[in-house]
């Protein structure tokens, strides 16, 4: 008898003491996912390992993106740009990470993922898909909503509370539903991001569907996140049509003149600011050090385009890449020199649409330097989408008067300053306005392009010559820094060519200087140069 009952006791404490450690170990967990549901940040480095199976590296930038994201999901923040370099985290946290936090708080909320490859958002909707089916998860969450069983795939599922992931591709079927959260990752490939017929498509596809794809328009909040590898990819198209979105930019090296400054976070009274004040100074350096930094620029084989654009978060090299904004000189003068002849070169488009190319034409003055040196001075520059009938109008206007660039805003007639030849691209567009401005007795000369291949291939052509100070911006006023209007939308362009889509304005540029080339009005000071007897001289401009 003494043996049962002592047994029966044994048993009893047993029961007891695995009753205490489960109600310990409940508590545990109940605060815990207190904490975690409470901070996204908190969340990631707890869940990291279930998704990536190697510890977490914590870093700034993930505080930095976690708390935006949270301020998104509080509506804090409705409109959403986060850009930063590969190899950082961003899709983790973004587009797996993130659709699970939510849910751990509610569960009702819907997701609309979107990405330029299918198979990119599919790879993120498996991997959330996997981090809620989890046992972490599951044992801390799983109370809260179940995945429904016959909504349950890579593309999309479903939860038993009406909240849904679905993931597609740019113009892909499924954004045909709604979502309370819109989210974009990846939107441009990097691979087609020099077409401007892909690129046009991608933002004609967000401005005319994605508006409309809201559960409800007053809490819908929209997220893009991407490097930036164009001055028009999404981050930058929504950015020039928008200002109510906060933009987000990491750039890999700190640079002190494009410090990003955002908005309160967290009950902050000041704005967010990038924490760094070194310039160089590396975004994640327990993740990307120095020397994991020189392998990726290997990677990139030291393009700097490719670094401006995807480490940088600059569609463009900062001083400019094939152009550089040393080059140009400006003048500053309170007169203008006195030109020789004055060259006005287009490049021509026929169509209004959208997704069409621009007609541009810019007006150069020929001028002597000092020392005998022929210099080139940008007199104006236009711009514009236009049917053949009003290019052609605004062809004869700027023949008459280069100054004449108003589309809606003529000037005066008798107000006259007209270039003495005019250099059209000839190409199927410029082969119909050539000959129109030739009958109409215009001094029109066509010119080949595909001679010296394309727009970059041209530019390179020439870009010894504005090396070389040859080419001259005007200023406001003399002895100020200020560019004129025009000058400074080209130097504008300049800098970001060819990642932008006012490559038509340098290409009138090239034009202009490969004929001034041919005809010897523009020579490297430093090209070898001949004598009538067959000796090769250097050139003594200088």
């Amino acid at each position: 008898m003494y043996a049962k009952n002592l047994l029966k006791r044994t048993v009893n404490l047993c029961e007891t003491s695995k009753n205490w450690f489960s109600s310990n170990k409940d508590d545990e967990i109940l605060e815990e996912c207190a904490r975690l549901e409470n901070s996204f940040y908190e969340f990631i480095k707890a869940a990291w390992i279930w998704i990536d199976g190697r510890p977490f590296k914590d870093g700034w930038h993930v505080q930095a993106m976690a708390e935006h994201l949270e301020a998104l999901y509080n509506l804090e923040i409705r409109n959403l740009i986060i850009n930063c370099p590969p190899r950082v985290g961003k899709s983790s946290i973004c587009s797996v990470l993130y659709p699970s936090w939510v849910w751990a708080n509610k569960p009702n909320l819907r997701f609309l993922y979107t990405s330029y490859s299918q198979s990119l958002s599919t790879r993120d909707s498996v991997a959330t898909r996997r981090l809620i089916q989890s046992n972490w998860y599951q044992e801390r969450w799983g109370n809260r909503f179940q995945l429904m069983a016959d909504v349950n795939n890579k593309l999309k599922f479903d939860n038993n509370k009406n909240g849904y992931r679905i993931c597609s591709s740019v113009d892909g079927a499924n954004t045909g539903s709604g979502g309370d959260f819109q989210i974009c990752d990846d939107p441009n490939n990097i691979r087609d991001i020099e077409s401007s017929i892909i690129r046009e498509s991608t933002n004609e596809w967000y401005d005319s569907v994605m508006p409309t794809r809201f559960c409800d328009f007053k809490t819908g909040r929209r997220l893009i996140t991407q490097q930036r590898t164009h001055i028009s990819d999404l981050s930058g198209h929504v950015l020039m049509k928008n200002t109510d979105w906060v933009h987000l930019s990491l750039p890999m090296e700190f640079e002190e003149d494009t410090r990003c400054i955002t908005i309160p976070l967290k009950d902050d009274e000041t704005p967010w600011m990038d924490p760094r004040t070194k310039e160089g100074e590396l975004l994640w350096p327990e993740g990307i050090g120095p020397k994991e930094l020189a392998a990726l620029k290997d990677e990139f084989k030291h393009d700097s385009y490719r670094i401006a654009g995807q480490l940088q978060m600059r569609p463009s090299p900062k001083d400019g890449g094939i152009l550089q904004k040393s080059w140009f000189n400006l003048w500053r003068e309170n007169y203008l020199p006195e030109f020789k002849y004055i060259i006005q070169s287009w490049d021509t488009a026929l169509t209004t649409s959208k997704m069409s190319c621009y007609s541009a034409a810019t007006t150069w003055g020929v001028f002597e330097g000092d020392r005998g040196q022929r210099h080139l001075m940008l007199l104006s520059v236009f711009r514009g989408r236009l049917e053949y009938p009003e290019l052609r109008k605004m062809a004869w206007r700027l023949a008459q008067n280069y100054d004449d660039t108003d589309i809606d805003d003529p000037y005066p007639r008798g107000y006259k300053n007209k270039p003495d030849i005019i250099l059209i691209e000839a190409k199927v567009s410029g082969y119909t306005l050539f000959n129109d401005l030739f009958e109409a007795g215009l001094p029109v000369m066509k010119f080949d392009p595909g001679k010296y291949g394309d727009k970059v291939a041209r530019c390179r052509h020439v870009s010894h010559l504005i090396e070389n100070g040859l080419v001259w911006l005007q200023t406001e006023s003399p002895g100020n820094y200020y560019l004129t209007e025009s000058a400074q939308l080209f130097l504008d362009c300049a800098m970001l060519f060819p990642n932008t889509d006012a490559n038509d304005l340098i290409d009138t540029m090239s034009q202009a200087l490969i004929r001034l080339k041919q005809t010897g009005e523009l020579i490297n000071r430093f090209d070898p140069i001949f004598t009538n007897n067959g000796y090769k001289e250097d050139v003594k401009y200088w």
